[in-house]
């Protein structure tokens, strides 16, 4: 449904435009003030803005259009006024206004403008869309889907048709935001918000208030209230990276949403819709984790409804010598430098390291070379500077350490090696180490670097 705010301090006439939009089918919000239209737009995503051109107590439609627009870039905005002028005319193209409608309203007209707008706004979503699918495309054709993931992206067109939650797997460094980007691309939610966070980069009480949003003194330090993710991205895509490191007790609330379609913030009594489409993305092995009891097995299927999978670069070396040309000439755009040629020798040294960190790892690699090298117009084998870990031995834990840590560090740097060499399978680490499940499970929670 389009969702529409009305402004104006004449109470009567706003009554009217409301029961007239909303039996043309249309949400509609209310407000009389500018201070009351920002509060509702702070809550809540609308389409469009309808506001009369003055208002009471020196307020006036073009604040409220300023207002409306730094919080919401994309709405529409039109101004319903008696007072039509040369100079408001020109302020209001300034502040962006989509059109202008003189009083008294007739609702056929007031109609009209409502959908041109939304017309207009769609065409211009498209075509910029477009232009961007455009580019990725040329983009592909010389470094295969930047990642080299021909066999994945061929299903995404069929993924993006529907609406349903996607699912997509793989190390890390693969490219699975990537993936998740090219499905909202492709879908009906083009042009709207793509928003994106790593789930195992904040704690529990953080991307709480990250996902759902908080109203003012929800928490110590809350002085303000504010709109979660969920309702950033409502009527576009909402990533999920690394939902696997999800606490329970987070899981019970995004099955809710799932489920409702509803979001509550942190400290309100009632919750707000939202149309969202979820794509998460895990480096885990999901179902292991719901075997083990860590993952909710109800929210992994509602996520595991449309499923990819992204294959770590070393089964797909073939792929690396473009990758490479593609990083090293990025590069050099960036560093205003000329573009070296690549050995045949350096192509051999890349082609048969293991690459754990995959395509992340492998431009990384390169920067770090191409920074690192003697000559600009040639970068040959011996300029390849890979990674410690890159190599065919165990890296050392006691060894070679450049400065002594706690106790505490130690165990979570040993605790983070084990789970590497058993691909992040909790169960496998606690019988090693000798501790429950429960234990690992925590340790990771807390642990940022895990």
């Amino acid at each position: 449904m389009t969702d529409i705010l009305l402004v104006d301090d004449e109470l009567a006439l706003l009554k009217i435009l409301a029961r007239t939009l909303e039996r043309a089918g249309y949400g509609v919000s209310c407000a009389s003030s500018v201070e009351a239209a920002l509060g509702l737009v702070a809550a809540k995503s609308f389409d469009i803005l309808v506001t009369d051109l003055k208002l009471a107590r020196d307020d006036d439609g073009l604040k409220v259009a300023q207002g409306v627009r730094a919080l919401q870039s994309n709405i529409g905005v039109l101004i319903v006024t008696a007072y039509a002028s040369v100079p408001s005319a020109v302020e209001a193209m300034r502040v962006g206004v989509d059109d202008y409608l003189m009083k008294p309203v007739e609702t056929q007209e007031l109609l009209l403008r409502i959908s041109s707008i939304l017309e207009r706004r769609q065409l211009k979503r498209e075509v910029q869309t477009l232009r961007s699918r455009l580019q990725a495309d040329k983009k592909a054709a010389i470094i295969g889907e930047e990642t080299g993931l021909a066999g994945v992206f061929g299903s995404l067109d069929r993924v993006a048709l529907s609406d349903l939650p996607v699912l997509v797997q793989g190390e890390s460094g693969t490219g699975k935001e990537l993936v998740a980007r090219a499905i909202h691309d492709r879908s009906s939610r083009q042009g709207r918000s793509f928003v994106a966070v790593n789930c195992a980069a904040m704690s529990e009480q953080l991307l709480e208030s990250e996902l759902f949003g908080h109203v003012q003194g929800a928490f110590t330090g809350a002085d303000r209230a504010r709109r979660g993710l969920f309702e950033e991205a409502h009527k576009g895509t909402l990533f999920l990276d690394e939902i696997g490191d999800v606490s329970p007790g987070l899981q019970v609330r995004l099955l809710r949403v799932l489920q409702e379609q509803e979001v509550r913030p942190v400290g309100a009594n009632v919750g707000r819709k939202v149309d969202v489409r979820i794509i998460a993305a895990t480096h885990r092995d999901l179902a292991s984790l719901v075997r083990e009891g860590i993952f909710r097995d109800d929210l992994y299927f509602r996520l595991n409804v449309l499923l990819l999978t992204v294959p770590p670069l070393h089964s797909r070396r073939e792929d690396i010598p473009e990758l490479a040309a593609y990083f090293v000439e990025r590069y050099c755009q960036k560093a205003s430098r000329p573009v070296p040629h690549i050995t045949a020798e350096a192509l051999r040294v890349l082609g048969q390291a293991q690459w754990p960190g995959n395509v992340r790892e492998l431009r990384n690699v390169l920067e770090r070379s191409l920074t690192l090298a003697a000559d600009m117009e040639v970068l040959d084998a011996e300029d390849i500077h890979l990674d410690q870990g890159n190599e065919d031995v165990d890296p050392p834990l006691f060894g070679h350490m450049r400065e002594l840590v706690s106790l505490e560090e130690m165990e979570r740097r040993y605790l983070a090696y084990v789970l590497e060499r058993t691909q992040g399978n909790q169960a496998k680490a606690a019988e090693i180490l000798q501790v429950g499940k429960n234990t690992v499970w925590r340790r990771v929670r807390d642990s940022k670097a895990v």
